[in-house]
């Protein structure tokens, strides 16, 4: 399993959404396409990997519209400098030092930090981001409608989409016990003390990590987002018609689309 692998593995059995491992990628509800592992009709360029291949976009090409579908809904703009995370199933939150001569140079002067400690072996994966939102279809179970759309048979759309001005993603080695991140805000060399950049700082440095932050706090980072499979899971068939819902509502017993699943756990 490759590293990319491995983090979207990890953080989808945390969060059953799937960790965007270039997340300057755009993404937007209601894009629809495919996932590959990077077979060569997909994404060539990108052998052995996960990624979800965009075909179109239900809204700009008026599926939605076609079925009742309603707007993507924004959440979360009520904390714009808060810090959100997902980690995999093996980490836990530990208690940072308050005392400064204790802590990592670096980190003592970061106001948004957290620390983590790795309660077993064989990889941690640990996703953070900075004023985050969450774009969403509500309710959810209009995606159902989708199923009558032979379009998108078997495809999977975006229902959920975070997005945030700064990320950290980090994918600790096998031997790495604890870790703690911050944002610090520092005066830049080449400016005046008025004006600062921000950057990630970490105690370990094993380990892969990526991190940017945007110093506007601009929202141009989409980390993380949430697949649905077009295809019917159990007895519902989702075939009904517009007539029978209730002021643009699925009736209650129409369930919602079955999360989509990263192609080696789908194939297991």
């Amino acid at each position: 399993m490759s590293g990319e692998q491995q983090y979207v593995d990890l953080i989808f059995r945390a969060s059953k959404k799937f960790a965007n491992w270039d997340p300057e990628n755009h993404l937007e509800v209601g894009d629809w396409g495919r996932l590959t592992t990077g077979r060569p009709r997909w994404a060539f360029w990108r052998p052995k990997r996960c990624v979800f291949v965009k075909e179109s976009n239900i809204y700009k090409d008026k599926i939605a519209e076609k079925y009742g579908i309603p707007s993507p809904r924004l959440l979360g703009e009520e904390n714009p400098s808060g810090l959100m995370w997902v980690t995999s199933l093996n980490a836990r939150d530990m208690n940072i030092p308050t005392n400064k001569g204790k802590q990592t140079p670096g980190l003592a002067e970061c106001s948004v930090k957290v620390g983590f400690q790795l309660v077993s072996g064989g990889g941690t994966a640990v996703l953070l981001m900075v004023n985050d939102s969450a774009t969403t279809i509500d309710p959810a179970t209009a995606l159902s409608r989708l199923l009558g759309e032979e379009a998108l048979r078997d495809c999977v759309v975006v229902s959920e989409t975070h997005r945030c001005a700064s990320y950290a993603c980090y994918l600790t080695s096998s031997r790495t016990k604890d870790i703690v991140i911050g944002l610090s805000s520092q005066a830049s060399e080449n400016s005046s003390s008025t004006e600062a950049y921000r950057k990630w700082v970490r105690t370990n440095r094993t380990g892969y990590f990526k991190g940017k932050a945007h110093n506007s706090g601009e929202r141009k980072y989409y980390p993380l987002y949430k697949l649905v499979s077009v295809r019917s899971d159990g007895g519902n068939t989702g075939r009904r018609s517009l007539e029978n819902t209730v002021d643009g509502e699925a009736p209650s017993e129409v369930l919602s689309l079955p999360s989509a699943l990263p192609p080696w756990m789908s194939s297991a």
